[in-house]
């Protein structure tokens, strides 16, 4: 590596660290002694607030960087740029023979590093914390979380109020409505508590459904009817093997085990939970019965989006550094205002197609890709405007 690309290497690096540190500590600032109130909940003195408000900054900074690293990159490589202008270094570089394109080369590879940074961030360390990331200053793991009503694959709606995370247990007003395709007529399933029995369970006599403690069933189902999808309800007699009710105290009443593919963990995440998923889950999730259809044109959407991000944030790049290589001066502020507002034309055209592809007004392939076929071609006219 020659001196010259170690000095962009080091510049860029400076640049990128004092512009990610100078937004996002105004951010945690500002978020911090707005939400004060709500890590107080959690702690009971100052060491312990300051434990509970570090944990939860340092966890969202995978948040933070998947949202703002490509912006920055951005940044970095036009303050990068512009100072190699401003000291006349670019200048001695052309006066020697050295083309812009080979002086640049180092921002470039740097900017790579970063979106490959940002790849590794969104599918390894996000997919990680993300049930971490999407809990609210005040959420502090053990509180009961809001349960939603899905269906499952054999269109038995399922829901509830309040679910225990730990125990995977619906804590409060469990209910289950059986449609007229499965017993012959609409039969409701409520109770007290209901805990989820994962598949691979290693002590249930009965796994893949839920245990519901204190049932009733109305109507009445009859043993002796032989109904299609009869089998999927199941009295329970003998609790062993079972985990024990939520609460520690027997609860009277019937117990019934329901058969679903429906999950603790699809009944209990959030809204946007594909965002903080990796690739893998997003599949999984596409295929998922209990998935939702606009849930499924959402993941659809961003695992197109996904797919194309590093090549979006690279097509910035090549959009914003011929602004300061074009001859707009050498005022470095001029020049990040440029970069800025072409940032903001990107991303507002991107989100613009996100947003219909998301309403179904563009197919989802075609509201992810658009932008890029759009930008490339700019960016590609503007690369070759640089002057060498």
């Amino acid at each position: 590596m020659r001196i010259l690309d170690r000095q962009r290497y080091w510049a860029f690096l400076k640049a990128y660290v004092i512009c990610y540190v100078s937004l996002v500590g105004l951010f945690i600032v500002i978020d911090a002694f707005s939400n004060m109130d709500e890590f107080q909940q959690r702690a009971s003195g100052i060491v312990e607030l300051a434990q509970v408000a570090g944990r939860y900054y340092l966890v969202h900074q995978a948040a933070y960087f998947d949202l703002l690293g490509s912006v920055i990159s951005m940044m970095a490589a036009i303050f990068t740029v512009t100072w190699m202008q401003r000291n006349n270094e670019h200048l001695a570089m052309l006066a020697a023979g050295i083309s812009t394109h080979r002086a640049i080369r180092p921002v470039l590879v740097s900017s790579v590093i970063v979106s490959g940074l940002s790849v590794a961030n969104q599918e390894i360390i996000i997919p990680r914390y993300g049930e971490e990331i999407q809990k609210s200053h005040a959420d502090d793991g053990v509180k009961a979380v809001d349960v939603t009503s899905r269906y499952d694959s054999n269109d038995v709606l399922i829901g509830g109020s309040k679910a225990d995370r730990a125990t995977r247990t619906i804590v409060k007003r469990f209910y289950a409505t059986v449609l007229v395709s499965v017993y012959g007529t609409i039969r409701k399933i409520e109770g007290k508590q209901a805990t989820y029995i994962p598949p691979d369970d290693p002590s249930a006599p009965i796994k893949g459904g839920w245990l519901v403690r204190d049932a009733t069933v109305k109507p009445p189902v009859d043993p002796k009817q032989l109904l299609p999808g009869a089998s999927i309800l199941t009295k329970v007699t003998d609790p062993t093997g079972f985990p024990p009710p939520w609460g520690g105290q027997a609860l009277p009443g019937d117990t019934y085990f329901l058969k679903s593919n429906l999950t603790f963990k699809a009944l209990t995440r959030k809204m946007n939970w594909y965002q903080y998923a990796s690739m893998g889950e997003l599949i999984d999730g596409l295929v998922d019965p209990a998935t939702e259809a606009a849930d499924r044109a959402d993941i659809t959407l961003s695992i197109h989006v996904r797919l194309i991000r590093p090549f979006l944030s690279l097509t910035l790049m090549f959009m914003s550094l011929p602004l300061v290589l074009g001859g707009y001066g050498r005022n470095m502020f001029i020049n990040l205002g440029f970069a800025l507002g072409n940032s903001a034309m990107f991303y507002g055209v991107v989100m613009l197609c996100q947003y219909l592809g998301g309403s179904g007004a563009l197919a989802a392939s075609l509201s992810a890709w658009l932008p890029l076929f759009l930008f490339a071609m700019l960016a590609t006219w503007r690369w070759d405007r640089i002057r060498t």
